[in-house]
């Protein structure tokens, strides 16, 4: 039998980056059934692509199978009103299916965390104070049922993940998910994954939490529940190719009109084909730049490379620039002799624009960035609480 591993919960997703985006995700063949490094609640939560409260309400004990009905969806579009779960599966070393059985009591609430992967879900359950995984995949156009492979050794002894009480748990995620957390929507790409578990690693800017829902979609589903919209890495121009159309730019501008935050992260220019901004409701001109870290802070920068941290000229990671602003625009740091923009705000209706030239390609790029990726959620908080 194969036994399997989470990557950093969903490493295919992020998620099991940490569902153990970090959590779930048993991606990869190894000789080991457990997650074996630390992984905290909110890293869960940020790479879980659904969450969903529910009620165990049936349990077949001769069979070995569990039904749960789903209550309500706390993150990601509800798709399932019934999670149909077989506990006489297991992978692994050790054979957890008798402690499963003891953990599925009729009537008891569930929480489970999952993430999608096309055909294929990767979930972590939390019943009776336990975590356990299960995965499924979806045949034709029904799918199976979800298959018990372990209960988890490090999630349930671990003070970052470990929760005694199912019920209570749940009130912490509402708490993290409910209408008092800042919503962040992450418009992503396939070619560059390390930006968004860096930025989902951010659970929360003073008292407010931070909830992440990363789509690929340029439509932008449900971005109407937004607080802030985050552009990601190339994601609106690659190798000379503009990436939205008027109705998608349409609908970031009145996002921002109607008080979201939108935060742009580095951009693709060529020289004979620089990006295009019709998601703007003012003029500016993308560039190709060199690539560079050094950058001058104006007088209007304000907290922005101060708070949380302290960020000096040589500490970041950055490429293709922005010109040709005008005085609409409050320009808070500059590269080039003053020439390009490294971070320029520009307020539009009721909400704002941070655009930037940050480069996150690698790793060792986002990891330099990092901490201004903090700075940036931060300042957009700020904004919010403000507006």
């Amino acid at each position: 039998m194969r036994t399997y591993k989470l990557q950093r919960i969903w490493k295919p997703f992020y998620l099991l980056s940490l569902l153990t985006v970090g959590l779930l995700l048993l991606n990869q063949q190894i000789s080991e059934g457990y997650i074996a490094k630390r992984y905290s609640v909110p890293q869960i939560v940020s790479e879980s692509s659904n969450i969903l409260f529910g009620t165990v309400s049936q349990v077949n004990t001769k069979r070995r199978t569990a039904k749960v009905k789903v209550e309500r969806y706390l993150k990601g579009n509800p798709e399932f009103n019934e999670v149909k779960i077989r506990l006489d599966t297991y992978k692994g070393e050790a054979d957890h299916r008798e402690e499963a059985m003891r953990l599925m009591k009729q009537d008891a609430p569930i929480i489970v965390f999952y993430l999608r992967e096309g055909r294929r879900i990767d979930s972590l359950a939390h019943v009776s104070g336990k975590w356990f995984q299960t995965q499924t995949t979806k045949r034709g156009d029904e799918w199976g049922w979800w298959l018990f492979t372990h209960t988890e050794k490090y999630l349930n002894r671990d003070k970052v993940s470990r929760r005694d009480s199912t019920v209570d748990f749940q009130k912490e995620l509402d708490a993290m998910l409910g209408e008092d957390a800042i919503q962040l929507h992450f418009l992503r790409t396939d070619s560059y994954r390390e930006e968004y578990p860096a930025i989902s690693s951010i659970n929360s800017i003073g008292d407010r939490w931070i909830a992440y829902n990363g789509t690929k979609d340029r439509d932008l589903p449900r971005l109407n529940k937004a607080d802030i919209l985050w552009l990601g890495f190339r994601t609106l121009a690659r190798d000379g190719r503009y990436r939205l159309n008027n109705k998608q730019e349409n609908r970031i501008k009145e996002f921002v009109k109607n008080g979201g935050v939108v935060i742009v992260s580095g951009q693709d220019s060529d020289e004979d084909r620089p990006c295009r901004t019709g998601w703007l409701p003012e003029p500016l001109n993308g560039v190709e730049s060199a690539q560079r870290n050094d950058f001058q802070p104006t007088s209007d920068a304000g907290e922005l490379f101060k708070a949380p941290h302290r960020i000096r000229s040589g500490e970041l990671a950055l490429d293709d620039s922005w010109i040709g602003w005008n005085q609409k625009y409050q320009v808070l740091a500059t590269t080039n002799g003053g020439k390009e923009i490294v971070v320029a705000k520009l307020k539009y209706g009721k909400g704002m624009y941070l655009i930037t030239n940050l480069r996150n390609s690698q790793r060792k790029e986002v990891s330099k960035n990092r901490e201004m990726l903090e700075n940036l959620v931060h300042f957009a908080v700020e904004f919010l609480k403000d507006s």
